[in-house]
């Protein structure tokens, strides 16, 4: 439970013409990212999320400005989980600039997952800056 008056990060998945949708708040960007990655994840798995196990790795994605990282971020986060198949939850953002994300992410190895996403797609991609946090919106192509 978040403290009286902080703000914590939330993200709602709506479908968008055949594909879905993803509207992030979150109170910084960092923030933003890792509640990008837990929004995927309840994508592909379809059901309430389990806690991480001890399987994790690190990241690096590179990009020529924030919001085509927020794709990259999001793309290398679907090929891993296609390739492992690994469910990943839980993202430590070591490293954020407008060019370049670091990270740890834990995750739990599935069976299969669910609800497979293609991709995260640069239609409609948006981050803003609002008061008192950051907003962004992708698309999946699922």
């Amino acid at each position: 439970m978040a403290a009286k008056g902080k703000a914590v990060a939330r993200h709602a998945v709506e479908e968008h013409r055949g594909e879905l949708q993803i509207r992030i708040d979150a109170p910084s960007l960092p923030a933003l990212f890792a509640e990008a990655g837990r929004a995927l994840a309840e994508v592909m798995r379809g059901t309430p999320l389990e806690p991480p196990s001890a399987w994790s790795d690190e990241v690096v994605v590179t990009a020529e400005d924030r919001e085509a990282l927020l794709v990259e971020w999001l793309n290398d986060l679907v090929f891993r989980s296609e390739v492992s198949k690994v469910l990943f939850t839980d993202f430590q953002i070591t490293h954020l600039t407008d060019h370049q994300l670091v990270a740890t992410i834990r995750g739990t190895r599935l069976a299969r997952l669910r609800n497979p996403v293609k991709a995260a797609t640069y239609h409609a991609l948006s981050i803003a800056e609002r008061d008192g946090g950051v907003t962004a919106t992708v698309i999946l192509d699922v």
